[in-house]
């Protein structure tokens, strides 16, 4: 098997010798056509996988499609197998940022748009644009955020890289986040309770500074209903407290908010609805409405949120903001 695994390969690395090498990570799916993250610029190359110090040949793309046999990388210890026309998924539980399901692409980005009026009619603008790259394992690796201003122009470009330690017992234990130029600028140390779960997490900026800590709360049967947010000087910022039906579904959510400047607090509560396979279709508050839609692998494509208008019978009359989730 694995002399098969190196044969595979070896053909396709030697499809076109000549073509530029570019990452998997730094592509993306546009309508069928294949784009260099964060560019309009057509791909065009041989695409790579790279794990630890292994290289791996993807197969090959010619103004922005698909051309000849493609490798679908099944694990990096033991085998392979050629697929025509399919984008490689990484397995895991889930996604924090889209309770998506069992799969995890190797990338994932997010178009968030806002409504606004131009000519006296409401239009969509791109308010500010996510990609995130996963590892093999489906831990987040790389995040890159890009915001534009009302004119479409872009204002700011951030890129921030992930590293891992863990322990003993494969629980992380540190977080270090990268720029751009590799300095180290934050820190994340995780604490956890005999059942494994996180009880705390403290953020400590470059300087070893602590800016910010969350303590996490657990019943009695190690479910979450409480996360609290501190600043770095102790004071308490927001919490969210969780409510769950009998099958363990989160029903509703409390956000609060804490002010020491104004002494004022500020709260929302979020409804959730489900659909017939256990997905959130439908979040809802006294001020807004959000509704969700999968794709057919039932990882999350769309949010659409809309301002609630209790003078109205439709409540989809004033949008505020979409989400678009692609995965690649």
């Amino acid at each position: 098997m694995i002399k098969i695994l190196f044969v595979k390969l070896l053909s396709l690395s030697i499809i076109i010798p000549q073509t530029k090498k570019i990452d998997v990570k730094d592509v993306i799916q546009h309508k069928g056509v294949f784009y260099k993250n964060f560019s309009e610029e057509i791909v065009d190359g041989m695409i790579y996988q790279y794990i630890n110090d292994i290289t791996i040949p993807l197969g090959l793309i010619k103004n922005g499609f698909k051309e000849g046999e493609w490798l679908e990388w099944a694990d990096k210890k033991i085998s392979a197998e050629i697929q025509t026309d399919k984008i490689h998924l990484n397995k895991k539980t889930d996604i924090e940022t889209n309770n998506s399901g069992s799969f995890i692409p190797s990338s994932l980005q997010i178009d968030n748009y806002i409504s606004k009026t131009k000519y006296h009619k409401p239009v969509f603008s791109l308010a500010f644009t996510t990609v995130i790259n996963f590892d093999s394992n489906g831990s987040k690796m790389e995040e890159s955020w890009r915001t534009y201003n009302e004119d479409g122009m872009l204002e700011r470009d951030t890129y921030r890289k992930y590293e891992y330690v863990g322990n003993s017992e494969s629980n992380i234990k540190k977080v270090k986040i990268f720029n751009d130029t590799n300095l180290l600028i934050e820190q994340e140390l995780f604490f956890y309770d005999s059942n494994k779960q996180i009880v705390e997490k403290k953020i400590f900026d470059s300087n070893d500074e602590l800016i910010k800590k969350i303590v996490y709360n657990y019943d009695s049967l190690g479910t979450l209903y409480k996360k609290v947010d501190y600043n770095g000087y102790g004071d308490k910022k927001n919490s969210i407290s969780i409510d769950y039906d009998k099958t363990g579904k989160k029903t509703k959510e409390k956000l609060e908010f804490f002010s020491k400047e104004v002494n004022s607090d500020f709260s929302i509560e979020n409804f959730f609805t489900y659909d017939q396979k256990g997905k959130i279709i439908k979040m809802e508050s006294i001020y807004y409405k959000t509704y969700f839609y999968y794709n057919d692998l039932l990882l999350l494509a769309e949010e659409v949120t809309y301002l609630t208008n209790s003078e109205s019978p439709d409540d989809k009359n004033i949008i505020l903001s979409k989400k678009i989730y692609n995965y690649y």
